[in-house]
């Protein structure tokens, strides 16, 4: 139902319904006895006529009202200076004081945050750093197979015997797709090498097998090679207990906002913090945000600067202290009760390979300064409130679509197949720079119940044995490197992950 203005009202009534009116915009009558209601005055009301004129909008309902309204339409994106008039500071101080008598569950818990694993770098890039690497990796998977109990029997390369049916746990230094569709593996332990044969008339998946990954191979040995009849991969328990919290309280998962680009969608980011301030939104999406205490983002908080040639054209800040300067900016809007863990990613003023350590203070200082920021590297794993959560920006899942041959669009399928494998980039060196370590920080030695990852700016989520896998989309816009490459990203979406029951609900600012 609409007003029309031949409805007797009074005067300001009429100056409302002229108003929009001659802008030809159709009013509706909830939204015409709210602007009643608050009394919004005319000036306010020419402000949000021009943003409905700007997303050619022809009706104005209360919803975008309430959005874009509230708390009084201070954002600077607005053409329109405002001036404070004795019925804004009553609007003001009613909103907070409505704020304050609100039952917040976040604000009255305290927050619980441990570091489960910390990234030390003592790498020098020598052969000695990659081979430890390799070592590594190899101690930390094997012994996740010897906790398997049809498993944990497995042999030494170097003590199998012909004609023997044989179980051995190697990695994978080669991989043969031979003409006929056979596959033809080489295997390493720390006691020697084998070659492994898996027919195409084999029930084996191949495709799932990677180079450089630690698997089991269990087969009949016919000398100095094994023919394949099981291929088993590390993976995380079928049946687990999960890690939960005692209290209802909630987690937000973001990533990929790259403040500084041109593309980023601040508008949409600012109605996202509005949110978390309980200022929009009915009273479920309130009741929501009011147990919110953790804000956990997974990289690319900012563009960067060269990060990709002529990146500046696409730039909107041109220094990333600027960049990093404005992420504060936002990040002070949010609640000082809500905890906001921050993991750097491949655009961010970290170093260039993984692992990464935390975005370097000097130029981040103001983050820092913020008592309720903990900075962390990436891969994060900690806990929030007993929940045990790892953290990675992604930058591997690119190689791993490629690898299994998914749609860019399937961002859980590369995250399942990381859990399978029980590493996060079981490809060394393709796409992905990687700094050999003298400890792989990439290893997925406890299982967690959440893993948030970012990076391919595609939301995302599914529960696998027990963990729920959230890609969090982004807060960017298409950018022409993405039309190009025909990725099609889904920003503003807000997983919101509930640490008591393990639920995940999605909710869109866009």
């Amino acid at each position: 139902m609409t007003v029309g203005t031949k409805e007797i009202v009074g005067i300001l009534g009429r100056d409302i319904i002229s108003v929009f009116y001659e802008n030809n915009i159709v009013l509706s009558k909830e939204a015409y006895e709210y602007i009643l209601e608050e009394k919004i005055d005319i000036e306010a009301l020419r402000g949000y006529i021009e943003y409905l004129q700007e997303k050619n909008m022809h009706i104005a309902e209360k919803s975008s009202l309430l959005d874009i309204y509230l708390p009084k339409m201070k954002e600077k994106n607005f053409k329109f200076e405002k001036k404070e008039t004795i019925l804004d500071k009553i609007t003001e101080e009613k909103i907070e004081v409505s704020i304050k008598s609100r039952d917040i569950p976040a604000r009255d818990t305290d927050p619980e945050i441990k570091i489960l694993k910390k990234i030390e770098t003592d790498s020098e890039g020598n052969f000695e750093d990659f081979l430890e690497t390799f070592r590594d990796r190899y101690e930390k998977i094997s012994r996740i197979f010897r906790e398997r109990v049809n498993i944990r029997d497995f042999q030494n390369i170097s003590t199998i015997k012909k004609g023997e049916n044989v179980k051995v746990v190697g990695m994978v230094r080669k991989k043969l797709n031979a003409k006929t569709k056979n596959v033809i593996l080489t295997i390493e332990d720390f006691s020697g090498v084998t070659k492994v044969f898996i027919s195409r008339k084999s029930s084996i998946n191949t495709d799932m097998i990677f180079e450089d990954e630690v698997i089991c191979v269990e087969g009949k040995c016919g000398g100095n090679i094994i023919y394949a009849q099981n291929i088993e991969f590390p993976d995380i328990p079928l049946v687990r207990e999960v890690n939960r919290s005692e209290i209802d309280v909630y987690s937000v998962l973001i990533s990929d906002l790259h403040v500084g680009s041109k593309m980023f969608l601040e508008k949409e980011f600012l109605r996202f913090l509005k949110w978390l301030n309980l200022k929009i939104g009915d009273e479920k999406q309130k009741h929501t945000a009011s147990k919110i205490k953790y804000l956990i983002i997974a990289g690319d908080v900012i563009d960067g600067i060269g990060i990709y040639p002529n990146q500046k054209k696409d730039l909107e800040i041109l220094s990333v202290y600027d960049q990093y300067k404005k992420l504060y900016e936002l990040l002070s809007l949010v609640p000082d009760y809500i905890q906001i863990i921050i993991s750097p990613g491949n655009h961010d003023v970290a170093r260039p390979a993984i692992p990464q350590l935390p975005i370097p203070k000097e130029f981040a200082p103001d983050l820092y300064d913020m008592n309720n920021v903990l900075m962390v590297g990436n891969p994060a794993f900690f806990s929030v409130h007993n929940v045990k959560i790892l953290v990675y920006h992604g930058d591997t899942i690119f190689d791993i679509i490629e690898k299994i041959r998914v749609p860019q669009s399937d961002v859980v399928s590369p995250m399942i197949q990381m859990l399978k494998k029980r590493h996060l980039g079981p490809m060394y060196g393709k796409k992905t720079g990687m700094i050999p370590e003298r400890k792989d920080h990439l290893v997925i030695e406890e299982v967690p119940d959440v893993l948030h990852m970012g990076h391919v700016h595609v939301n995302g989520y599914t529960v696998y044995r027990g963990t729920t896998l959230i890609n969090s989309g982004t807060w960017q816009a298409q950018t022409e490197y993405q039309v190009l490459r025909n990725m099609i990203p889904t920003p503003c979406r807000v997983p919101i992950f509930n640490l008591k029951t393990h639920k995940t609900m999605i909710t869109n600012f866009g």
